[in-house]
């Protein structure tokens, strides 16, 4: 897990105003993993008491752990999430509408609305338990991993709070370029060789996984100091972001898939991280908030593509 200290050490990229204030700031993180013939999410540590079903038991791609952030002015409303092709398989905190929409080329398409009673700011009591926590596939320490940035706490209709909105769903994509630039093709995913952009890379060598020092962006070299890791990726990952995400949105996406990662669990020997394309992410989903009264909205959504081979 990355020491708080290097979250400390980066420098938010993103001005809160205060609460009274018009704008509303919404952040959203997430990733999809790529590897062998089929696109899956990796899941975080799971909790052993789920009945969740694993990624390896579906045959679509899934977009996993999209972790959605709103700060600024206090606000009610609604949050919808809209996947054009595919399906929701787990959310949190329950919405209070989930319904299949009008088909797109024959591809099923998904909508989930939260209702947001309120905001403020503060901690989520922790003495608090989610009704249906058991059905959530991930481990208390993960969602408490998600509560670390300085969001609003949420109040939703049915009495729950939390610190942001979580959703999973699996994407049936139209076209083998609809994740670019990672393409789907009958012998697997491969990355583009029109990509020439940034990439973390990973090996596995004797038995580990470790940062590979020749890494940056794709098709030159840029050395990574073995020493200095943690920062690096860290520092890598606000770059992509385009100072759009607070560090500690980004320290908690990557402590998500630091374990998995370093756990060598996934196929092949060589594990590129880069980022997906804005176009990319708003092929697989889009995200709404609308208030009751009237407020400025800026949307940040950050994603990452991981790709083993």
């Amino acid at each position: 897990m990355l020491p708080l200290m290097f979250a400390a050490a980066l420098v938010d990229t993103v001005i809160v105003p205060p609460a009274d204030l018009n704008t509303i700031y919404v952040h959203e993180w997430g990733a999809i993993t790529f590897a062998e013939e089929i696109t899956i999410g990796a899941a975080p540590p799971s909790d052993p008491l789920s009945n969740y079903t694993t990624p390896d038991d579906w045959d679509e791609p899934l977009a996993r752990a999209p972790v959605v952030y709103f700060y600024g002015a206090a606000f009610q409303g609604t949050f919808t999430v809209t996947v054009p092709s595919g399906t929701f398989i787990e959310t949190w905190p329950v919405p209070e509408k989930l319904t299949a929409i009008a088909p797109l080329h024959l591809a099923s398409s998904s909508r989930a609305v939260w209702t947001i009673s309120g905001t403020s700011w503060g901690e989520r009591d922790r003495t608090e338990t989610p009704a249906g926590r058991h059905e959530l596939s991930f481990s208390p320490e993960i969602l408490d991993i998600w509560r670390w940035p300085p969001s609003f706490l949420l109040e939703f209709g049915d009495g729950i709070r939390e610190k942001f909105i979580y959703y999973e769903c699996a994407l049936r994509p139209l076209n083998n370029d609809d994740f670019y630039p990672a393409l789907l093709t009958n012998d697997g995913t491969v990355l583009s060789p029109e990509y020439h952009g940034e990439l973390i890379r990973f090996i596995k060598s004797d038995g580990k996984v470790i940062i590979d020092p020749i890494t940056g962006r794709y098709g030159t070299h840029r050395e990574i100091q073995q020493a200095t890791e943690y920062g690096d990726i860290l520092e890598t990952l606000c770059s992509w972001a385009g100072g759009t995400m607070k560090s500690d949105e980004i320290n908690a996406m990557w402590t998500t898939w630091e374990d998995w990662i370093y756990d060598g669990s996934w196929s092949g020997d060589t594990l590129l991280v880069f980022p997906l394309p804005d176009e990319t992410v708003e092929r697989m989903s889009s995200i709404v908030l609308e208030t009751t009264e009237e407020h400025d909205i800026e949307y940040s959504r950050f994603y990452v593509g991981i790709l083993s081979n």
